[in-house]
């Protein structure tokens, strides 16, 4: 129930995104001093920000960008994870021991302080913030893969295919990949969660995407004026944690059957 509700909420986020900036017709970069720090009304249904923009809108096409720049993220780590993992898995020896080393590294480090470090350096924009996501971001599903590899490796069909001279590429394509989905997928959910607060999370120190272009960034431009007017950090950022939450209850919801096939 709780992960059929959590896909629904992230459709519902995505649909608001998408649809929102086409039915308000407000242009969410235009400033309109004249209408500065409106309230909420029929024109402006939560109002304007400090420069006289429809905030509806702005935290909506925030959205839009907040969500994309994280599911990138994501797939480029998972795609990363997921091929080193299921190689060293199936490799092992030498192989599965530089993985769980590097791994064992990776983990080691702090890694938003890492990310915050490289970015701080770096010019804000969408290519600092993968440099500053992707290096450690790989991690978690590496090891997942390579555990799901290693176990699916041990089963009997498998061990039949690998006896008549199948190549480990017809083995990872074929006979163990698809086993795989099942773990990639929930870790990838998980990252998702994850790599979303971690993109809000540099926008907000104003050393990840361009100023104001997703959540962390509208709330940033807002913090002064908490007082006058809380609404403007208060709406992105409870659109970040409404979809960071669904998030996480799509990954436990798809942990629960992993947890309990491993029980005995």
């Amino acid at each position: 129930m709780t992960g059929r509700a959590g896909v629904a909420v992230l459709v519902l986020v995505v649909l608001f995104c998408l649809v929102a900036p086409v039915l308000t017709g407000h242009d969410p970069y235009l400033p309109d001093l004249g209408r500065a720090l409106l309230p909420p009304g029929p024109e402006h249904w939560l109002g304007t920000d400090q420069l006289g923009r429809d905030l509806l809108t702005r935290t909506a096409m925030a959205g839009r960008t907040s969500l994309l720049v994280a599911f990138a993220i994501t797939a480029i780590t998972t795609a990363l994870g997921a091929v080193a993992g299921a190689v060293a898995g199936l490799a092992g020896g030498v192989a599965g021991r530089l993985l769980r080393f590097a791994a064992t590294v990776a983990l080691a480090l702090p890694g938003l302080t890492l990310a915050l470090a490289l970015a701080g350096v770096l010019r804000p924009g969408y290519v600092t913030v993968l440099a500053a996501l992707v290096p450690l971001g790989w991690v978690s599903c590496g090891l997942v893969t390579h555990t799901a590899t290693r176990r699916v490796a041990g089963a009997d069909h498998v061990l039949a295919v690998r006896a008549i001279g199948a190549s480990p590429l017809y083995l990872l394509r074929r006979t163990i990949g698809p086993h795989l989905a099942g773990p990639v997928l929930t870790v990838a959910t998980a990252d998702f969660a994850r790599t979303l607060i971690a993109v809000t999370s540099l926008g907000f120190l104003g050393v990840g995407l361009p100023p104001g272009a997703d959540w962390g960034g509208m709330v940033s431009e807002a913090t002064p004026l908490l007082v006058t007017a809380p609404r403007l950090a208060v709406v992105p950022a409870l659109a970040l944690a409404v979809t960071g939450l669904a998030a996480a209850l799509v990954a436990d919801h798809r942990r629960d059957p992993e947890r309990r096939a491993t029980q005995p």
